[in-house]
C-alpha cells in the first residue's frame, strides 16, 4: 500500500515559491482518502498547498496532533476553506495553553462549528490504514518535553502541561509502519513503544516530524539515539522543533537513513523499502 506526504508547511523550505514559518503541516494521501496533520501557524500552508497544486477541499480528515498555536493557528481558515471535512483531535486540546506568559493555544474557538469535531478517546483507524494513537504512556520519563509549558484551569490558576492532548498518527501497510508525530512532548522514544506494542511484527519503514530537542541538552539527543540503535527505522525524517542543529546529530550518527523533512518535501511510502 502506496502512502503519499507531502509537508507543506515546516520551519525550513528550499527554492523560491514556496514560504516556510515555525509550524508543521502535512498533506497525506492514502489509496482511498485525503487527510491534513495540522495546519501551521498560519494560512501558509494553504497557500502552499495552491502552489503545489493540491486541493484542499478535497481532504476528508484533518488531524490535530495537539493545541499548539503552531500546529492549529491554521484551522480557521482551514474550516472556511474546506466545509466538510471532520476534524478529529482530543477533547483537551481545547485546554488554554502557556509557555511561560504567552498564550500558545488554539484561537478563534468561539467561531469553530463543533460538530464538526470528532474526539478521539481510544486507538482509532480513522481511515483504512490510518491509525491514531490518542494515548502515549511514558515508559521513559527522560524523553518528555513538558518544560516551561503550561494549562489554564477554569478558575485561572495554572498547572504543568503534560499534554495529555497529544496524539500521533500511524500509516500501516502489509510491509511495513509509518509512524508520524508532530512535536513529541511526550516522547518519540514513548510513541514508538506505544505503537510497537499494537503493531509488533511490522518493521518502522518511517519515522516523520519533530522531537522538540532544539536547543535542549545533548543528553535528551543521547536518550532519542540510544533508543534508535535498538529499534532504527528504514528512513527517518526529522524536522520543526528538532532543530537543524540536531539533524545533523543524527545525520552524523545514522548516515543516509536520515533526511530533514522541509517544506514542499513528498515521500512515497512505497519507495522507502
Amino acid at each position: 500500500m502506496n502512502y503519499k506526504i507531502t509537508t507543506l508547511v515546516e520551519n525550513c523550505v528550499y527554492g523560491r515559491k514556496l514560504q516556510a514559518e515555525h509550524g508543521l503541516s502535512l498533506y497525506i494521501e492514502t489509496p482511498e482518502n485525503r487527510l491534513l496533520f495540522d495546519t501551521g501557524a498560519s494560512d501558509l500552508f494553504i497557500r502552499n498547498a495552491r502552489l503545489l497544486h493540491i486541493d484542499l477541499q478535497k481532504v476528508d480528515y484533518l488531524v490535530l496532533s495537539h493545541g499548539h498555536s503552531d500546529h492549529t493557528g491554521g484551522l480557521r481558515y482551514f474550516m472556511e476553506l474546506n466545509t466538510k471535512a471532520t476534524v478529529a483531535c482530543k477533547r483537551e486540546v481545547f485546554l488554554p495553553k502557556f509557555k511561560d506568559e504567552r498564550e500558545n493555544g488554539i484561537k478563534h474557538t468561539h467561531s469553530f462549528d463543533l460538530s464538526r469535531f470528532h474526539f478521539i478517546d481510544d486507538l482509532t483507524e480513522l481511515v483504512p490504514g490510518v491509525f491514531l494513537f490518542p494515548s502515549v504512556d511514558i515508559i521513559d520519563r527522560r524523553d518528555t518535553h513538558f518544560e516551561r509549558f503550561w494549562i489554564q484551569k477554569e478558575e485561572g490558576s495554572k498547572v504543568p502541561d503534560t499534554f495529555s492532548d497529544e496524539l500521533a498518527m500511524t500509516l500501516v501497510a502489509p510491509e511495513g509502519l509509518s509512524v508520524l508525530s508532530a512535536c513529541s512532548h511526550r516522547g518519540i522514544t514513548n510513541i514508538l513503544r506505544t505503537v510497537r506494542t499494537v503493531f509488533p511484527g511490522l518493521p518502522c519503514n518511517l519515522l516523520l516530524g519533530g522531537f522538540h530537542i532544539h536547543k535542549a541538552e545533548e543528553f535528551k539527543y543521547k536518550i532519542i539515539a540510544d533508543y534508535l540503535h535498538e529499534y532504527l527505522p528504514q528512513k527517518m525524517g526529522v524536522c520543526h522543533c528538532t532543530g537543524v542543529d540536531k539533524y545533523a546529530f543524527f545525520y552524523k550518527e545514522f548516515g543516509d537513513r536520515v533526511f530533514y523533512n522541509h517544506t514542499g518535501n513528498l515521500i512515497q511510502t512505497n519507495s522507502l523499502i
